[in-house]
């Protein structure tokens, strides 16, 4: 193993095992612990170190010199960047496995409990758009990869606002996302519609660190009767832009039918203690598990998985 860049570039790195929140594990020569994301083991790699303790250390791939032979091509562009899905460099079987090892190892190694014959995880039946409810967020810094900063060299690189989830770690940065494979339609039509929208009109976006802006989330709930929730989260009132926002969001994507607004001036995005206004529609969505039916409000809690919670429910009835 070769160092430069002041130790911050570990090169033929392999990785061994699996962690847990989707890390990979690899032993240095010195026997220090390196965790390294979106890396599965059987990967030799180099990475680029972006913390580095006494007794761990931790990083991301900088290179694939040797991709495992378990390894598969993840079907979303965002994968590695945005943090939304963590495995999906993984074939589904195997993430069932190792995330069973997980629990059965943090159960008897950390929390000393002598385990049973555990059954078996049960998988979803969807892997992909099957959650029911994302927040996307509006921010007025999009976050650059390492390799864009690397291509720019010194070159400044101009601000741009961005839609879409926060980079992993980071309050005042958003990843762009141009589809999410996370939940179902008319969620990637709506994205599509907000930032043309937002873009024609010179909306603004909310500065996290600053706490200037206008817009700030956009919460959509999709339940598998057909019905859909959207609440638009503002930092303050601007009535004419509003109602103009919220009419051409009715206008062009179909399906909505529940729209809600909010006003929340506060630094945290927490909803809980805020006023949330129906604009249009009867103020909620029902949702079904098996016989029974479910009013889901804008701030109702709810599995976010409808089809795993039936299975939940399936299981412990």
């Amino acid at each position: 193993m070769s160092r430069k860049r002041k130790n911050r570039v570990l090169e033929n790195i392999t990785i061994e095992a699996y962690a847990a929140e989707g890390k990979s594990i690899a032993r240095l020569e010195d026997g220090k612990v390196l965790f390294v994301a979106n890396a599965i083991p059987g990967d030799v790699v180099n990475v680029f170190v972006t913390k580095n303790k006494k007794s761990f250390a931790e990083g991301k791939i900088m290179e694939l010199l040797q991709p495992s032979e378990s390894r598969v091509a993840p079907f979303c562009e965002h994968f590695g960047v945005c943090g939304g899905c963590k495995w999906q460099m993984l074939p589904y079987e195997q993430q069932l496995k190792y995330k069973q090892q997980q629990v059965e190892d943090q159960l008897k190694r950390i929390g000393h409990i002598e385990l049973p014959t555990i059954q078996p995880i049960l998988g979803s039946p969807k892997q992909q758009f099957y959650r029911n409810k994302l927040e996307f967020t509006f921010c007025t810094h999009r976050y650059r990869t390492h390799e864009e900063l690397a291509a720019a060299g010194d070159e400044i690189i101009p601000q741009e606002p961005a839609l879409g989830f926060h980079a992993p770690g980071l309050f005042d940065k958003v990843v762009p996302i141009n589809q999410c494979y996370l939940q179902d339609e008319p969620t990637n039509t709506l994205l599509k519609v907000l930032n043309e929208y937002t873009t024609e009109h010179n909306l603004p976006y909310y500065d996290h660190r600053q706490h200037t802006g206008w817009l700030r989330n956009i919460i959509i709930r999709v339940a598998r009767t057909g019905e859909v929730l959207v609440n638009l989260v503002m930092q303050h009132e601007r009535k004419g832009e509003r109602i103009a926002l919220l009419e051409h969001i009715l206008e062009n994507v179909p399906g909505i039918t529940s729209l809600h607004y909010t006003i929340n001036s506060k630094m945290n995005d927490s909803l809980y203690d805020q006023d949330v206004k129906l604009y249009k529609g009867k103020g909620y969505i029902e949702e079904t598990l098996e016989d029974f039916k479910y009013i889901i409000s804008p701030k109702s809690f709810f599995q976010t998985n409808t089809f795993q919670a039936e299975e939940l429910y399936r299981v412990t009835r």
